[in-house]
């Protein structure tokens, strides 16, 4: 039982790091790098790198299911992937110092049909984790739904919010509905902002800051960052999930599963790209 199952998107990145102010109607040299992500992808390669058991589900593309399976084997994540005629999902990051710009196209991600998690297939895992990404095109009735399935499997459901833009546009008060009831959330500080502390725990990521404890809606305690020189922030919060998730799966206590997600956030930011290096 001590596995991880991690649902969500699948994205193609391309990370675009300008060298210098970007200038309008001519060229801007820079730094660019393609490779696969998507926030649940990220969080199920990391959380593979650090010694979990993890399967991944996600839609993709027909014509992708070989290539995306055989990248995901490469940071040792299982897959399951459901299968779409829209194209995989792609984005482009643009990063400036420490913001980013993100262009999503989320393609064949929106097929992704929760049906096929049954219980029996839930019931092998012991964390189930679920990028806000694949909640914005359900219903609330859907996304708790999946969550029930997940209880009633005997594990822990867990959430990371994923984008205040989509949030909003989603609407707060129906998203806030949407994850009732899930036991551990994973947003970063504009998505605080937006929800609150509405479940059992949360932990509230915030960059070079470090990470803030909620219990019972009630600051527990903050656990501070390394200081490491950031290349690119892309995928951070998604390493931390990993990170954690690793640990908890594995049995490492709260406190611990917290800095053992932040180390690997700290090495995230230290490359291009959001996947940890082979």
């Amino acid at each position: 039982m001590n596995k991880l199952l991690v649902i969500g998107d699948v994205i193609d990145d391309i990370i675009v790091v300008p060298q210098g102010e970007p200038r309008t109607n001519t060229d801007t040299a820079a730094t660019i790098v393609q490779t696969l992500g998507g926030s649940a992808s990220n969080v199920a390669s990391w959380a593979a790198r650090q010694g979990a058991d993890v399967t991944f589900v996600g839609c993709v593309s027909s014509k992708d299911v070989e290539r995306v399976t055989k990248e995901f084997e490469r940071y040792g994540v299982k897959c399951d992937l459901q299968r779409s005629e829209l194209n995989t999902g792609s984005l482009v990051v643009i990063v400036e110092s420490q913001n980013r710009t993100m262009l999503t196209d989320r393609g064949a991600n929106q097929d992704l049909n929760f049906d096929d998690l049954t219980q029996h297939k839930l019931s092998s895992y012991r964390y189930v984790h679920l990028s806000g990404y694949s909640i914005f095109n359900k219903t609330v009735e859907q996304v708790q739904s999946l969550i029930t399935k997940v209880h009633d499997s005997g594990a822990f459901m867990v959430v990371d919010p994923g984008s205040t833009g989509f949030i909003n546009d989603y609407g707060i008060s129906k998203f806030k509905a949407a994850i009732l009831g899930v036991d551990l959330l994973l947003p970063n500080e504009e998505e605080f902002q937006v929800l609150g502390s509405i479940v059992k725990t949360t932990l509230v990521t915030k960059a070079s800051a470090g990470v803030d404890l909620y219990v019972d809606g009630v600051l527990v305690e903050s656990f501070s960052a390394p200081v490491v020189d950031s290349i690119d922030p892309t995928g951070a919060g998604d390493s931390f999930a990993g990170g954690a998730l690793a640990a908890l799966v594995n049995g490492v206590e709260m406190r611990n599963a917290i800095t053992a997600g932040i180390n690997c956030a700290a090495m995230a930011v230290t490359t291009l790209g959001a996947r940890p290096k082979l």
